[in-house]
C-alpha cells in the first residue's frame, strides 16, 4: 500500500469507513484498505470508467478519496478533483499523490498553484500541499521523482 496513503488514513480517521480510489490500476491500495476494515471501491480505465469524465459511484458517499499518480495523465484535470468532490461525504477527504514539475523523469506533471486552484474552483477547503523525494525501487525504475502529495477536505 502507497504508505503516504497510509500515514494519512491512521491520522485523519480513527475507524474504517469507505474509499473510493480514482485510477485504481491494479487494486492494490484497494485490496490493502479493505484488509484494515475499510469498504473499498475502485474505478480505472481497465474497468471502462474514464476519468476524463465526471463519475458519480453508487455507493457514495464516502469518508475518502484518493488517488495515487493518475493525475498526470488526464487533459481534463479538473474532472478527477469535480468527481472527488462529488464522491465525498461532507468532512471528506482527498488524497492525492501526483508528479510535481521539477520531477526529471516524468514530463507530463503539474506544480503546486495548480493543484491548489483545482482544489478552490472545486470548493474544497484544508488544502495542504507538499512536495518531496521518492526513490521509485520498482523493477526496471530505480530513480528518484519529485511528488506532490495534496489533501483537503469536503
Amino acid at each position: 500500500m502507497n504508505i503516504y496513503l497510509e500515514n494519512f488514513v491512521n491520522i485523519k480517521f480513527k475507524k474504517p469507513g469507505k474509499a473510493l480510489d480514482l485510477g485504481a490500476g491494479k487494486f492494490f491500495d484497494v485490496a490493502c484498505l479493505k484488509q484494515l476494515g475499510w469498504k473499498c471501491e475502485g474505478v480505472d480505465k481497465n474497468v471502462g470508467v474514464n476519468l476524463e469524465k465526471l463519475y458519480l459511484s453508487k455507493n457514495r458517499p464516502y469518508d475518502l478519496v484518493f488517488s495515487n499518480y493518475v493525475l498526470h495523465f488526464l487533459k481534463n484535470k479538473q474532472k478527477l478533483f469535480e468527481t472527488a468532490y462529488k464522491n465525498l461525504k461532507k468532512g471528506g477527504w482527498f488524497f492525492l499523490h501526483t508528479f510535481d514539475k521539477s520531477d526529471r523523469i516524468c514530463k507530463i506533471s503539474i506544480d503546486e498553484k495548480e493543484i491548489i486552484g483545482f482544489f478552490k474552483k472545486q470548493g474544497f477547503k484544508n488544502i495542504s500541499v507538499k512536495k518531496f523525494s521518492f526513490y521509485d525501487n520498482d523493477l526496471g525504475h530505480k530513480h528518484w521523482h519529485r511528488i506532490l502529495e495534496a489533501t483537503a477536505q469536503k
